[in-house]
């Protein structure tokens, strides 16, 4: 049985988005660590790259609980299985919705994350919808 409470990936889960602590994104991201899938290659490196996906993500939300399903970790690499709720301050919806973050970790801190989220499901469920493209 894996013990995902051990894992570097629970405990950001747990202390940067379940409690609000932002000063843990500068102790457990690398100086010059990346997030693919949340942030365009223009902007910043690092936890202050992160801070504005965050940042951007809170205003847009409360009561953000993510919960860690499972962690597979294998030498400097963990992946994690999450379910993500949260409050929708503009419409006052609820909205949930996996996914997975797969990281690359140096001296015990993130030094590389990839990141798959249902944000299409996100926002599915506030009622926005893609719509075909036409010429």
């Amino acid at each position: 049985m894996r013990d995902i409470k051990s894992t570097l990936l629970n405990r950001w889960f747990e202390e940067v988005w379940n409690q609000n602590r932002e000063e843990s994104i500068d102790e457990l991201m690398t100086p010059d660590s990346y997030a693919h899938g949340i942030l365009s290659p223009e902007q910043p490196r690092g936890p202050e790259g992160f801070k504005f996906f965050y940042r951007g993500f809170r205003q847009q939300f409360e009561n953000i609980h993510v919960t860690t399903k499972d962690v597979i970790s294998q030498d400097d690499m963990e992946c994690a299985l999450t379910e993500v709720t949260a409050l929708h301050r503009k419409t006052g919806k609820t909205v949930n919705f996996s996914g997975l973050c797969m990281v690359r970790i140096k001296d015990g801190r993130v030094a590389e994350a990839w990141n798959q989220y249902d944000f299409l499901g996100m926002l599915h469920q506030l009622g926005q919808d893609l719509t075909p493209f036409t010429e």
